[in-house]
C-alpha cells in the first residue's frame, strides 16, 4: 500500500481543486467539504487504472521543499493524505474465523451467487474504502476501476453491487460467472437508470464463462 498526498485548494465561488503533485494529470473535484475525501479517492483510482507503473510518493517533508507546493500551501492549499491498494494479485491466507460467521458469509455468498472469497474480497474493499477512506484499485485498467467505483457507490443497488463484486474478484481468475450473477448482469445492461459504471462492471462479469457451460466444455 502506498500513500499519495493531495493539494486541496478553493477559489472563491468555484468547487474545491483537487491535484496530486507525484501524479501529473490526477486531479478531482467537490461542491463539499464533505465529499473532498471521497472525490480524491475516485480520481486516484482512475488515475491508477490508466498507468501501468507508479511512481513512488513522496514524503511530507519532501513535498513541503518544493518550491511549488509551498507556494500552494502558503495561499491556503491544505494537503490530503490519500492511501492506495491495487488488487492485481492473489495469494492463499490462513484466516482464523469464528464457525458461526463463516457460515453466514458463505449463506450471503450463496443468496448472491458468488463465491466465499468473492464475498470477502468485495466486504473489504468496500470497508476500506468507505470507512477507512483507502483508494482501492483493480489490476487492469477498465472494468475494475468502474468495478470499485460501484462497490463504493452509496447510490448504487443491491444487484448492480453483486455484480460489480463478481466482476472484480474474477479479474485475472479462472473463475465462471454463476447464473445468479449473469442474469443480475443482464438486467444491469438492459436497465436505462443504471450507471455507466454499473454497465461496464456488468458487461466485464458477462464476458466470464457462465458456470454449466464452462463444465461442459472441461468435457
Amino acid at each position: 500500500m502506498r500513500t499519495y498526498y493531495a493539494l486541496v485548494h478553493k477559489d472563491a465561488g468555484s468547487a474545491y481543486g483537487i491535484t496530486f503533485p507525484d501524479l501529473p494529470g490526477c486531479f478531482g473535484a467537490s461542491d463539499a467539504e464533505g465529499d473532498i475525501s471521497e472525490a480524491a479517492q475516485s480520481a486516484l483510482v482512475l488515475y491508477a487504472q490508466d498507468e501501468a507503473r507508479l511512481p513512488e510518493p513522496r514524503t511530507i517533508p519532501q513535498l513541503q521543499a518544493d518550491r511549488e507546493i509551498k507556494r500552494e500551501l502558503a495561499a491556503g492549499a491544505i494537503l490530503l493524505a490519500v492511501p492506495l491498494i491495487v488488487v492485481e494479485r492473489k495469494a492463499r491466507y490462513n484466516v482464523i474465523l469464528d464457525v458461526d460467521l463463516v457460515a453466514g458469509v458463505d449463506q450471503k455468498a450463496r443468496t448472491m451467487g458468488i463465491s466465499r472469497s468473492e464475498y470477502l474480497a468485495a466486504s473489504l474493499i468496500d470497508r476500506l474504502s468507505a470507512h477507512s477512506k483507502i483508494a482501492v484499485s483493480g489490476g487492469s485498467r477498465s472494468m475494475p476501476s468502474a468495478a470499485s467505483k460501484v462497490l463504493t457507490s452509496r447510490k448504487a443497488s443491491k444487484g448492480e453491487k453483486m455484480v460489480a463484486a463478481s466482476a472484480l474478484a474474477q479479474t485475472k481468475s479462472k473463475d465462471v460467472t454463476s447464473k445468479v450473477v449473469a442474469s443480475a448482469a443482464a438486467k444491469v445492461l438492459k436497465d436505462p437508470k443504471a450507471s455507466k459504471d454499473a454497465k461496464s462492471a456488468a458487461a466485464s462479469a458477462l464476458t466470464q464463462a457462465p458456470a454449466k457451460k464452462a463444465a461442459a466444455k472441461k468435457k
